[in-house]
């Protein structure tokens, strides 16, 4: 991936191209903090009456018309040029940040990742493809609507809002969506999921609970299904507010009923962007992203990067009640994604894709500057036997050092169980795109497609019981040649070097995207008549 497609703001020092993969070695580290940064609520007088976004790319929302998206779009059947399997049947949902108004000038360094959850679909049946796009109506979203401008200040930040909305989620839903018990569900890690209707994405329910039963104040952008069980495990870090070193974990069963939770503690209050779960166990993982109240108190952003803070692998019994848990440390990795994870008795395995130093630039390192070399991601294998009382360490080794990369997946029907394929985001001197990985024969391929910028790929399985890794993988690409318009891009897992075996051509640049997730038509709800 040479140049990152999506359209999101890159704050300063980050190139907006590079934002979200590329972004690792490109960009450099930024405060997130103006240069007195009082801690101040927005006022109506500090904003025109009109919305004018910036032009300076590196303020948030900033850049040429066309870098935010904003448009609420139907487009019913979508050209197609190749073949679109005749039997391939269901939904491909993404979402990213789109900011929804400027912020004003003392918060314009914050970062992209604080705009607006901007949820798009991509609807294939028959051959045919129909696409559709809707904001996640946030309480943050519906607030600043109303008052038509920015309410919200910084990352992550409550000190910094406008004083009138005090008590609403700052949620934005803008990292990654699940279909699970019939619903549409958009996250992101500080707050509840927000439930949308995953046919129409009508915003059914801002602040999603499960039926009261989530007892935190946050919710991963990462939940795992277990294939097993149709379990829906997750977890929430920081669950009792800003700064807290309390993890809430819960399951809830194919209907969305909670059937398990528990709380147990961190060893300090950092970033947990994603997390592991077996057959037997729970694996959490704690980067050195730390959450800085001064910082904080300061007006900034809400992480920095802490160097001589250790990174750790938390490992617990599932269903329990977290006494149990033993936190393993080792090399400090910032690993931010989950390949895939097992359990082999009461030895756990975890494939990540990480680097050696910060992968964000837009948040400040506190001890020295951001290193690109050191923030390459490669995938790595972290391993503890748990027969092993009197050890703390965990073992991690790097898999397949001539690749780099992020946004680690794997065929999503496999969480919770031994694996053999993964994929990743991949770029460096030996080409970008797409990776494909066989860890059964070290085999790895690289579908690419010239000329184009690709997001996120998500695996798709042929039938929905063909065996693993026998599929599709599916994502946008984005034209270098045609001012960044997209194609959904398709591409035969048996087939690579063929390349696409279908392009959904799109007359626009689509909204851009985070994470994405395939579902079947049949775990859809039936359409409601109208």
């Amino acid at each position: 991936m040479a140049r990152e497609s999506d359209n999101l703001s890159a704050p300063p020092g980050v190139d907006r191209r590079a934002f979200l993969g590329a972004a690792i070695g490109t960009g450099a580290a930024i405060a997130g903090l103006g240069e007195s940064s009082p801690v101040r609520a927005a006022d109506s007088a500090s904003l025109p009456r009109q919305i004018d976004f910036p032009d300076n790319p590196r303020s948030f929302g900033g850049g040429p018309a066309g870098t935010n998206n904003r448009a609420e779009i139907d487009l019913y059947d979508c050209e197609v040029e190749g073949k679109l399997p005749d039997d391939l049947d269901g939904t491909f949902f993404r979402v990213g940040p789109d900011p929804q108004y400027p912020k004003p000038d003392r918060y314009a360094g914050d970062i992209g990742f604080d705009g607006e959850g901007h949820v798009s679909m991509f609807r294939i049946r028959g051959g045919h493809v129909d696409y559709r796009t809707r904001y996640a109506k946030t309480q943050r979203w519906k607030a600043q609507h109303a008052a038509r401008r920015s309410l919200f200040g910084m990352y992550r930040n409550p000190l910094t809002d406008d004083p009138s909305v005090k008590g609403l989620s700052r949620g934005t839903a803008n990292t990654q969506l699940f279909v699970h018990h019939q619903k549409l569900l958009a996250f992101k890690e500080d707050s509840p999921p927000v439930y949308m209707d995953p046919h129409t994405l009508e915003t059914i329910d801002d602040y999603y609970t499960f039926g009261g039963k989530l007892d935190s104040q946050t919710h991963t952008a990462h939940p795992k299904i277990d294939p097993v069980t149709g379990e829906y495990v997750s977890f929430g870090y920081e669950a009792t507010g800003l700064a807290s070193k309390d993890i809430f974990l819960f399951s809830a069963d194919r209907s969305g009923s909670v059937n398990w939770s528990t709380k147990v503690q961190a060893p300090y209050a950092g970033m947990m962007h994603d997390f592991a779960v077996t057959q037997k166990h729970i694996i959490l993982y704690l980067t050195n992203m730390v959450a800085d109240m001064d910082r904080i108190r300061a007006g900034g952003v809400h992480f920095s990067y802490d160097s001589t803070r250790p990174c750790y692998l938390g490992i617990m019994r599932r269903g329990g009640d977290g006494k149990d848990l033993r936190w393993f440390t080792g090399q400090n990795l910032f690993c931010t994604h989950v390949m895939g994870a097992w359990s082999d008795g009461d030895k756990v395995t975890v494939d990540m894709d990480g680097g050696e130093g910060n992968q964000f630039p837009f948040f400040p390192s506190l001890h020295e500057p951001f290193d690109p070399g050191k923030a390459a991601g490669r995938i790595r294998r972290f391993t503890v036997d748990l027969r092993r009382r009197s050890d703390d360490r965990f073992q991690v080794q790097t898999l397949y050092p001539q690749i780099s990369g992020v946004l680690s997946r794997q065929d999503d029907r496999y969480h919770t169980l031994p694996y053999r394929y993964g994929y990743l985001n991949s770029f460096g001197p030996g080409g970008s795109g797409w990776a494909l990985i066989d860890h059964a024969t070290g085999q790895v391929q690289m579908a690419s497609v010239p000329d184009y910028a690709l997001s996120e790929m998500t695996f798709v399985p042929r039938k929905k019981d063909a065996p693993e890794g026998d599929g599709y993988l599916i994502g946008i690409g984005n034209s270098l040649k045609e001012h960044g318009r997209s194609d959904l891009i398709l591409i035969d897992t048996k087939e690579v070097a063929a390349g696409p075996v279908a392009r959904v051509k799109m007359p626009f640049k689509c909204v851009g995207q985070v994470h994405g997730f395939w579902a079947d038509a049949r775990d859809l709800p039936e359409v409601r008549a109208a």
